[in-house]
């Protein structure tokens, strides 16, 4: 006598394998994607002098809100224009709850600019989050 097969039950056990692979495969892309983004970064481990070598561009944050630029071009900050070097400017700075800090610079005319945070010791600009990184600094020193 031969082996009779539920063609039923083969079929239960087909969708079921096939869904532990399909959530297998969700996991690690979703593991993939959120481990190179941005991160949320517990504000008190943020002031500090973030710098760019290649440009010399480079961020002060003061632990009393206020940051200063220096070395930034137009385009790294989304500025239409020329890319040029813009002139040295500082403002107030805001952590969000979010993955990215504020700088609200002091000259008129300057919009907002978001400073996303990698970690405590790289951030990144990224005027248009739907463009590219312009730039990308990394922690040279402690506030």
């Amino acid at each position: 006598m031969g082996t009779q097969i539920d063609i039923k039950t083969v079929r239960e056990t087909g969708r079921s394998g096939f869904v532990a692979v399909l959530v297998a495969l969700m996991t690690i892309l979703v593991a993939g994607c959120t481990g190179m983004g941005p991160v949320h970064v517990d504000p008190d481990r943020l002031p500090g002098v973030y710098r760019n070598d290649g440009t010399g561009a480079e961020i002060r944050l003061d632990t009393d809100g206020r940051f200063s630029a220096v070395g930034f071009s137009r385009d790294d900050v989304g500025i239409a224009g020329e890319n040029a070097l813009l002139d040295d400017f500082g403002g107030t700075w805001d952590p969000t709850p979010s993955n990215f800090v504020y700088l609200e610079p002091d000259p008129v005319g300057m919009s907002d600019i978001q400073l996303w945070t990698v970690s405590s010791k790289e951030v990144y600009l990224q005027p248009d989050v739907d463009g590219p990184i312009t730039l990308t600094l990394l922690k040279a020193k402690e506030s």
